[in-house]
């Protein structure tokens, strides 16, 4: 077949819709309705059209009594801030009736977890403070999770002026304009304003409540076009959440800045979240546990993970959408761009699971991971591009994978390969939650046909691995694999094989006995179906490739990667050295690219351990990431290196 005719077909395979059998099906056939206004109504109305609630919680508290007398209720939500916490729980006597909340005006119906702080003190700098009594602490690592990382990571403030987050550090040595430090010793909150905002009209908010929905226990609901954001939710939790439910719609809503996760479904049945954003959240935009009968359809989820970012931490419960536990569930059209983790995760016994037509681009770790799954898993159709690895392929059978383009894949970190085959070596074993079922996995029986693989930058691989033995065995001896494309121009060995062996498409044929039929070509026109939308919000994003480092030789060399998303040239400088420890950075202004920070420690330098944050600054934007050094003076014996976090995380 001729290159063109494929991607022909690759295109055409794009515009054919999925069959979604695994769905919520909520007839809303309601003929009750509440209306609610923020601004205009009152919780001692009726809930009529012209005299509304004032609040969400009130209409809630009205539908679920409706429920249980068998009506149905669809409640209006009228432009607004809705400053509250909707619970929905389970009640006595609930029927099937379904019960609808929609906007009445997409986007613009706010459940929000943050207040608004008034009444801002100047001190004798630019640095205003106020009154801080919440105190909420750092949250608790979550089980089976590492340690070590910045403590910065297990923080949930938020601040937000003018609608602009500002950047929280964790010492008053660290402030400068766009960020903010708390104090609770002091019950204070310091925030130093950029130079043009005037703090006696700025709209400051605060976040203040960890969730904006909870839906425990509850049949045939749907949520339609509103907006969960602010909440103060703890590492790997979630601001808008479902548990225990059968029958659940999310229709274009919007789950954006969270301190950590956007929308939530938990052990639940027949879910359907279809034209939803979740982006800019902390952690994670959309995620799943244990649910079966699952549609993600027309999602996007962009920008997440800046606040494991703040710790180089991203390969956790972090990403654009991750999903565990997942028994058959389709994710169609589903678009991840520039998340600071993977961009798509299946994690842990996921089976049945299709993939269609996703859009995968620019995430920092992997476009997309697939990891200690059972399957069966089918990718068809999809682009996955620019990404640090296109697919990473972890301890998971049973993957068919066919007419997707895998392009420019690496250069955001450590694993250059648009197919990364990696794993716990030996195996991994897991149990299926449903049935009790034990698998021991390793990745095998793995088809691609009519695939495109290109590199486009020094150092990708169009295949690579770190595995041997018998995990390349299990992979290599059941692979099915034709008719696909692989090319990169600077070099045909371009297959890494165990052992760090090169070789090129005869040495992969040679190797595996497939690909027989397959071609070393280009194609000038995938960059085509790699492009990034503009983002609602332009920014910038600095990476290091691990949070924790120790010294040889009196040195530590930290690869970084700073991305600029539109925003500009961005400033670098470095907090936190002690006595004796110098810094140098390989580029310390640019707009996007790869720097290189280098730690010197003198012989008068101390052993210790110590956190290092550094710093970008762009106009009064500031990210940091502070990670742990371990300094060992030249004279010193060096400690063994710590674990890279994909290490870390298979171990």
């Amino acid at each position: 077949m001729q290159f063109s005719k494929v991607l022909i077909a690759f295109l055409a395979t794009l515009a054919m819709p999925a069959c979604a059998l695994a769905q919520a099906n909520v007839t809303e056939n309601q003929t009750t309705y509440l209306y609610v206004d923020a601004s205009s109504g009152s919780d001692l109305n009726p809930g009529t059209q012209s005299q509304p609630f004032r609040t969400v919680g009130k209409a809630a508290a009205k539908a679920k009594s409706n429920n249980v007398s068998g009506i149905g209720t669809k409640v209006f939500i009228n432009p607004g801030v809705y400053r509250e916490f909707l619970n929905i729980s389970a009640t006595y006597g609930q029927t099937s009736a379904p019960i609808t909340f929609q906007a009445t005006q997409t986007g613009t119906a706010i459940l929000s977890a943050s207040d608004v702080l008034t009444g801002w003190s100047k001190g004798s700098t630019a640095v205003y403070t106020h009154a801080w009594n919440y105190n909420f602490g750092t949250c608790a690592v979550p089980s089976g999770w590492p340690s070590g990382f910045a403590p910065v990571v297990l923080r949930t403030e938020m601040v937000f002026v003018n609608h602009i987050p500002y950047t929280q550090v964790m010492s008053r040595s660290l402030m400068r304009a766009g960020t903010f430090y708390v104090d609770e010793a002091a019950n204070l909150i310091y925030l130093w304003p950029s130079s043009t905002t005037s703090m006696s009209t700025a709209l400051v908010e605060a976040a203040v409540r960890p969730q904006t929905l909870q839906v425990q226990g509850r049949t045939n609901m749907v949520f339609r076009g509103l907006v969960f954001s602010h909440a103060a939710s703890c590492i790997n939790q979630k601001s808008a959440n479902v548990y225990g439910s059968t029958n659940i719609l999310f229709d274009s809503i919007q789950a954006n800045w969270n301190n950590w996760g956007g929308l939530g479904i938990n052990t639940s049945n027949y879910i359907t979240v279809k034209n939803s954003v979740a982006s800019y959240n902390g952690g994670v935009g959309f995620s799943g546990l244990q649910t079966r009968h699952a549609l993600y359809q027309y999602d996007e989820s962009d920008y997440n993970n800046w606040r494991g970012a703040m710790g180089a931490l991203y390969n956790w419960g972090m990403g654009g959408t991750k999903l565990m536990g997942m028994h058959t569930a389709t994710a169609d059209q589903i678009h991840a761009y520039r998340n600071q983790a993977q961009g798509l995760w299946f994690d842990t016994d996921n089976k049945n699971i299709t993939i269609s037509n996703a859009r995968l681009v620019q995430n920092t770790f992997a476009n997309l991971q697939l990891e200690a799954n059972e399957g069966p898993v089918s990718l068809s159709g999809s682009a996955l591009c620019s990404g640090g690895i296109g697919m990473n392929i972890i301890n998971t059978a049973k993957l068919t994978a066919t007419g997707n383009a895998f392009y420019n894949n690496g250069g955001t970190n450590k694993w250059q390969g648009q197919f990364f085959l990696a794993g716990k070596p030996g195996g991994r074993q897991i149990t299926d939650w449903e049935t009790g079922q034990v698998y021991y996995l390793y990745t095998q029986n793995t088809t691609m046909h009519g695939n495109l693989f290109q590199d486009s930058g020094a150092g990708q691989f169009v295949f690579a691995t770190f595995l041997s033995g018998t995990d390349w065995s299990y992979f290599a001896g059941s692979l099915t694999s034709n008719n696909n494309y692989w090319y990169d121009g600077t070099s045909t060995k371009k297959f890494t094989l165990p052992n760090g062996k090169l070789a090129d498409l005869p040495g992969w044929q040679g190797n595996t006995g497939e690909d027989l039929a397959s071609v070393w070509t280009t194609n000038t026109t995938l960059s085509n179906t790699c492009g990034v939308p503009a983002p609602t919000y332009t920014d910038y994003a600095i990476n290091l490739d691990n949070y924790t480092y120790s010294m040889s030789g009196g040195k530590a060399a930290i690869k970084m990667w700073v991305n600029s998303f539109g925003y500009g040239t961005v400033s670098l400088s470095v907090a936190g050295l002690p006595s004796g420890v110098t810094a140098a950075f390989s580029q310390n202004s640019l707009i996007s690219g790869a720097p290189v920070l280098t730690l010197t420690a003198s012989s008068t330098a101390t052993n210790q351990t110590v956190p290092v944050t550094v710093i970008g600054t762009s106009g009064s934007r500031v990210h940091t990431v502070t990670v742990n050094v371990h300094i060992i003076p030249s004279t010193t014996v060096a400690a063994a290196a710590a674990p890279t976090d994909l290490q870390a995380v298979l171990n």
